[in-house]
């Protein structure tokens, strides 16, 4: 199964629907809300200043631009349109927030008509990156920045001890649902080679907290996904769902994954 974030828009409505919820509880989760604020908090934006999210999912990550970056309005790019719909439906009482459908690699923004571009968590489900990244050169100002935040998926594990079945169903869908597991490791090579000035890069461990919210969506549709394939019979995908609740009810789980942010900014000679 190819990667269905990277045609997010070609799933059934049933999908999207799903993978929004799922991205909903990412967003979500105070760990997370932290790596954000992180490489947001600290930017220098001027006064009114506009910016954009290219694959802003259901809205929240977009207006974070606004309430952690201080941009004075900020507009969502987003394939899918249900994500679209959702984030409309949530900020619609927001007039700093708007949100439509587009590509990230072929957007309706003027040239030079934005200062600050976010892609969080896109690039790592994007066939052809560095296309993205060269629309982001594009519509940015001379001046302007771009902010890239993606996991480095290779480091995501549910283990616990040695043939632990439930990390087996991460790695699984992590080879379901991510396209690159590198990009972080490859982004620089792509932004200089867009033209761009390297900026600040951070590391950001995440440690599922409480219900561990995401990581229980990644299980559960993975377990399901291994019954699709013919890999698990349903009771066996029912019991290790289970075990993940149990881990959880007990205090036992454990989930964790290293994202990392990297700045850089559009010269002004350009």
């Amino acid at each position: 199964m190819s990667d269905p974030y990277s045609n997010l828009a070609a799933q059934n409505q049933s999908t999207q629907a799903q993978i929004a919820d799922a991205m909903e509880a990412r967003c979500l989760e105070p760990a997370q809300i932290e790596i954000r604020r992180a490489y947001l908090s600290g930017l220098s934006l001027h006064a009114g200043a506009f910016a954009v999210e290219f694959g802003s999912g259901t809205g929240h990550v977009t207006r974070d631009l606004v309430s952690m970056a201080g941009a004075a309005r900020a507009l969502g790019i987003e394939p899918s349109p249900v994500m679209v719909a959702r984030a409309q439906s949530h900020f619609s009482g927001d007039p700093r927030l708007s949100f439509e459908t587009g590509d990230a690699k072929r957007t309706e923004l003027r040239d030079a008509s934005v200062d600050l571009v976010l892609m969080h968590t896109l690039l790592c489900h994007v066939p052809e990156p560095q296309e993205a990244v060269t629309e982001a050169f594009r519509v940015l100002k001379p001046g302007g920045t771009l902010v890239i935040c993606d996991g480095d998926y290779d480091t995501a594990t549910a283990q616990i001890s040695d043939f632990d079945p439930l990390d087996q169903i991460i790695r699984f869908m992590i080879n379901q649902n991510v396209t690159n597991l590198w990009i972080m490791r490859q982004i620089t090579e792509m932004l200089t080679g867009a033209g761009f000035a390297l900026g600040s890069r951070q590391g950001h461990g995440y440690v599922a907290e409480g219900e561990a919210a995401y990581f229980m969506t990644v299980i559960e549709r993975g377990a399901d996904r291994m019954v699709e394939t013919g890999l698990l019979f349903p009771e066996t995908a029912d019991a290790l769902k289970q075990e993940a609740r149990r881990r959880v009810e007990a205090d036992k789980f454990f989930g964790f994954m290293s994202y990392v942010s990297q700045i850089a900014i559009k010269p002004n000679n350009l």
